[in-house]
């Protein structure tokens, strides 16, 4: 199946093949006459070898639509013309295919001149032929003319809309390739964030099974061993109460080691301000970051899950929101802390589900499932055109 660019492209070559066609047709129709007459003196086949050779040079060099040299070519052709239509009138008909090229080559104005004063030639050429009618003589050129510049007018079209369809096409190939990119991105984001999660969820489980479990063997251990007044007995508290401290130092290294490394390396409001600092750089989107209320360390699953909940909301907003400025506010009160995201883009319907992107790592539903986990809450607010904010909170104090 043939594409648009295809499709003008052959109009195009038809259009010029059957210019090229009717100015050889028309010159062979005025040599043929001219030679059953026996009217071709040397100097009127010179004329008439100068302006093949001419015509033929400027379609093999194929000369621009517009610009000088397309002009200068199309003057000479013009010349030629008028050296022929003064050797024989049946020459002035070549005017026809010269009206069309002078459409495509000259401007509007001029070319509307210059189909105006060759027609007037060709009227006066044949007017006073042998057997001519005045009427027809008048009326055959001008009409001929109008119907000229009507095909011209038309190719011009044709060549308009065919280059506003390429650049249609460049700019959805380019948008195209943007979009693959971003969800590229897109995937490689969620893949990261999945594994994160992951080891979250790792994390938090060795904290509340493991972890826990060690640290109660540890203080049984200690309470039996002051209460027992048998030494043997006690070595043994002892042993047992170093091996639990041993064993829940590990699982607390590996709980350490399971945790987001940006979170490890820094703190909670500086790794959301660089999330904001990348989201800037590479969409271009204004970013504004506020923290409100003394900020102070709070246990590794909730700053988790405040990350993971404002790099899913930053991910929506890249992919769907479409916003010019985005604005994370991290908040602490005396017994929670508080995170909200807030963009200015075209929303969407918070009660419909299929407003949610499939598949994604950040989805609504688990978000507020993970934050329920920590005995928080997730909000949402947004309408279509009028943005979109993205709330969590989360109590401030031992987590399970």
């Amino acid at each position: 199946m043939r594409t648009i660019e295809q499709a003008d492209s052959a109009a195009l070559r038809s259009l010029r093949l059957g210019q090229h066609l009717l100015f050889a047709l028309l010159l062979g129709i005025a040599v043929f006459r001219l030679a059953g007459e026996d009217r071709l003196p040397w100097h009127a086949l010179l004329a008439i070898g100068v302006t093949v050779v001419w015509y033929a040079a400027g379609v093999w060099l194929a000369p621009p639509a517009t610009g000088l040299r397309a002009r200068v070519w199309f003057g000479v052709l013009v010349m030629c013309w008028l050296v022929l239509t003064l050797v024989s009138a049946e020459f002035s008909w070549l005017a026809f295919p010269l009206f069309l090229l002078a459409m495509k080559v000259l401007p509007l104005t001029w070319a509307l001149v210059t189909v105006t004063v060759m027609t007037a030639g060709v009227v006066v050429s044949q007017t006073g032929t042998p057997g001519g009618n005045t009427v027809a003589e008048i009326v055959g050129p001008a009409v001929g003319a109008l119907v000229a510049v009507g095909i011209g007018l038309g190719y011009q079209q044709i060549l308009e809309e065919s280059r506003r369809r390429g650049e249609l096409v460049e700019q959805l190939t380019r948008s195209q390739e943007d979009l693959v990119a971003m969800q590229a991105e897109l995937a490689a984001a969620q893949r990261e964030a999945g594994a994160l999660g992951e080891r979250a969820r790792l994390a938090r489980d060795i904290h509340d099974t493991v972890a826990q479990g060690f640290s109660s063997i540890l203080l049984l251990s200690r309470a039996g061993q002051a209460r027992s007044d048998d030494a043997g007995t006690r070595r043994l508290f002892s042993q047992i109460s170093d091996t639990a401290a041993e064993n829940l130092a590990d699982a607390r290294d590996v709980v350490a080691a399971l945790a987001p490394a940006s979170l490890v390396r820094s703190s909670l409001p500086t790794v959301l301000e660089r999330q904001l600092e990348r989201l800037a750089e590479q969409t271009g989107v204004k970013t504004d970051f506020r923290v409100e209320g003394d900020a102070r360390p709070a246990p590794t699953a909730i700053e988790v899950a405040l990350l993971r909940l404002a790099q899913g909301a930053l991910a929506n907003v890249r992919a769907h929101s479409k916003a010019a400025r985005v604005t994370l506010t991290l908040t602490w009160t005396d017994d929670e802390v508080l995170l909200d995201v807030v963009d200015d883009g075209i929303g969407f319907d918070v009660d419909a589900p299929s407003q949610e992107p499939e598949g994604s790592g950040f989805g609504l539903r688990a978000m507020s499932e993970r934050l329920a986990d920590l005995g928080g809450r997730l909000t949402i607010e947004s309408t279509p055109g009028a943005g979109t904010a993205v709330g969590a909170a989360l109590p401030l104090g031992p987590v399970r």
